[in-house]
């Protein structure tokens, strides 16, 4: 890796950054990856980060970051996925994650309604554990980056799990985890535990990076709607990443997101079809043009 250039506070000491990818399924892996090359093109080099989270899409695109691999290699985890989905005649239960999503969310307690979630993913006929763990095989042999975390839930408590250097967890296999969406994908097995998408807890887990003095966040979702244009069940989501993002701006010094620009939110249906593993490759595509777009903006936090 290049050597890192210091950023430093007014008051003259090193400012730390942090970089949170959200969770987006198959094309919000390859919108964050574009995204990452636009921004390297111009110099902005997420790699030199003191902190990568990751989430979901994003503990994938993160971890390819952390160990200064090319975050476009992660494409080759979406074809691989739209494969096994085709071989064993699958499909994205999105309809039903959406549904049994909706109603863990009545739960007395977010945890409560995990488990129940958690139960269902475990009971869902998906691809086999070991052909789910194969399309993150990139990463068989790495040692842990020391900067990176990602994010899963416990199947069984619906409590959310951080793994990061120390935790315990295999990458390969804490990566799967995150991505592990129910009801598609099978619950990861780490130390005996079964783990499940760490999105379901929150698409960006942002408040992770809280600390950080400058922090930059990927979310995959629109965080507001239009005016005038109300969605009971987008709003609660909308509020508890806000409430994150807030966390991180009390403790920080600036924090921009980067949210799906025009051409991302069409060719993901709003986030309706982020499963879509064909169309990757255009995300990739997306992701480039609106770094361009971002730049000056996201270039002035990172560094300063």
């Amino acid at each position: 890796m290049n050597a890192r250039p210091t950023v430093r506070r007014a008051n003259g000491r090193p400012a730390t950054r942090a970089l949170v990818l959200g969770g987006g399924g198959a094309l919000g892996i390859g919108w964050e990856a574009g995204l990452l090359a636009g921004f390297a093109e111009g110099g902005v080099v997420f790699a030199d980060a003191d902190l990568i989270v990751g989430t979901s899409a994003g503990s994938l695109v993160g971890a390819h970051l952390a160990l200064d691999l090319d975050p476009a290699d992660a494409l080759n985890s979406v074809a691989a996925f739209g494969a096994a989905l085709d071989a064993g005649h699958l499909e994205v239960a999105l309809p039903a994650l959406l549904d049994a999503m909706a109603k863990a969310g009545t739960g007395e307690s977010p945890e409560q309604g995990l488990r129940a979630l958690g139960r269902l993913a475990v009971e869902a006929p998906t691809i086999a554990e070991e052909r789910f763990l194969g399309m993150v095989s990139q990463l068989d042999g790495s040692a842990w980056p020391s900067r990176y975390a990602c994010t899963a839930i416990d199947v069984e408590t619906g409590t959310l799990q951080v793994w990061e250097a120390g935790a315990g967890a295999p990458l390969p296999r804490a990566v799967a985890s995150s991505c592990a969406v129910p009801l598609t994908c099978p619950p990861v097995t780490i130390n005996g535990r079964r783990y499940m998408d760490g999105g379901l807890r929150s698409p960006l887990n942002a408040d992770l990076a809280a600390g950080h003095d400058r922090v930059v966040a990927v979310s995959c979702f629109p965080l507001s709607l239009p005016e005038g244009v109300g969605d009971p069940a987008f709003s609660p989501s909308v509020a508890s990443q806000e409430a994150e993002l807030n966390t991180v701006r009390e403790r920080g010094e600036a924090v921009e997101v980067i949210v799906p620009g025009a051409e991302f939110l069409a060719l993901s249906g709003g986030g309706a079809t982020l499963m879509d593993a064909g169309r990757a490759g255009d995300a990739y595509q997306a992701g480039l043009r609106q770094a361009r777009l971002e730049f000056d903006r996201i270039r002035a936090v990172w560094h300063g």
